[in-house]
């Protein structure tokens, strides 16, 4: 399916092209942090917020799919934790090997989405948003805090967490704009616009910039463990609950694809914040988001030609 190949290819150079301009120095290093938050907190809400509240929700049926992300995450965090018995490794490198097995990048999600899919591939990554960054972040802090009992996170206090979360608050305000028929302000509607519209070039200068191939050493039985988990199981567990729960074809394709996404950059950051092994998640980071550049192409042809 050329059209698949000939949608990603910009985007994984878009990435390489982050990688480069780091490693070179072209820009300072102080940017790339300061790219990071700014796409995180401001760029990629106001393109939430956008287009979440323009389309019409109503028909979109999310119920289903979003029990889809939920059962997918939930039933891949236990049976984590039922393979941990039989793991000869530390609750540290349990922690790396975790994340790295249910966390995704959703810039890049979003970016696959919108390009494939327009206005659908949005919709479909914001109940994918809402569904699982909540139970992803709530099973990681579980695991982590396991592996480091001085590190532990009161409910209060996780609850705070995922209320402040940027992309949540742009998934609600955008949706709840949807459903009560409230248009976004004159003036700030094309603001927003602008401002979405650098999301998804500069989301993905981060992702490059955040690559680190120098970590990729003595790759151990952990590291492959996870780029299977993630990237080949992963998918298919959400396919066959997709089939089980008849989810219509185009947003099925939507929903593996984003479930065939590299880990996230952030895993590394919380694996540093609760003393995990951040060497490794930094391992796993880079080689998922190498390897899906193969992957998630021959995934979605799969899936093309089985429709067919």
């Amino acid at each position: 399916m050329p059209a698949v190949i000939t949608l990603l290819i910009p985007l994984f150079l878009m990435i390489l092209l982050g990688y480069i301009l780091k490693y070179f120095n072209i820009v300072h290093v102080e940017f790339w942090p300061a790219l990071e938050k700014i796409t995180y907190f401001v760029f990629f809400p106001a393109l939430l917020i956008h287009q979440l509240s323009q389309p019409p929700l109503h028909d979109l049926n999310a119920l289903p799919l979003a029990i889809v992300f939920a059962l997918a995450v939930c039933l891949s965090a236990v049976l984590l934790l039922l393979l941990r018995r039989f793991l000869p490794i530390s609750e540290v490198v349990f922690g790396s090997l975790f994340q790295g097995s249910i966390r995704f990048n959703s810039y890049l999600g979003v970016a696959v989405a919108l390009s494939l899919h327009s206005t659908l591939g949005l919709l479909v990554s914001a109940v994918a948003l809402i569904a699982m960054i909540p139970l992803i972040n709530v099973w990681c802090v579980f695991v982590l805090a396991r592996g480091n009992g001085k590190q532990k996170m009161t409910a209060t206090a996780f609850g705070v967490v995922l209320l402040k979360n940027p992309l949540i608050i742009g998934c609600f305000i955008g949706i709840s704009l949807n459903f009560l028929s409230w248009e976004l302000p004159l003036f700030i509607k094309p603001l927003f616009h602008i401002l979405g519209q650098a999301t998804l070039p500069l989301g993905l200068l981060a992702v490059g910039a955040a690559l680190q191939l120098t970590a990729i050493q003595n790759n151990s039985w952990v590291l492959l463990l996870s780029l299977i988990l993630k990237l080949l199981l992963f998918p298919v567990l959400v396919w066959l609950l997709c089939k089980w729960l008849n989810i219509i074809e185009v947003m099925q394709d939507i929903a593996v694809m984003f479930a065939a996404l590299p880990t996230a950059t952030s895993a590394y950051i919380l694996a540093r914040q609760m003393r995990g092994d951040y060497v490794l998640m930094a391992n796993i980071i880079t080689a998922q988001t190498l390897l899906a550049m193969l992957t998630m192409p021959i995934i979605m042809m799969l899936l093309a030609s089985h429709a067919n």
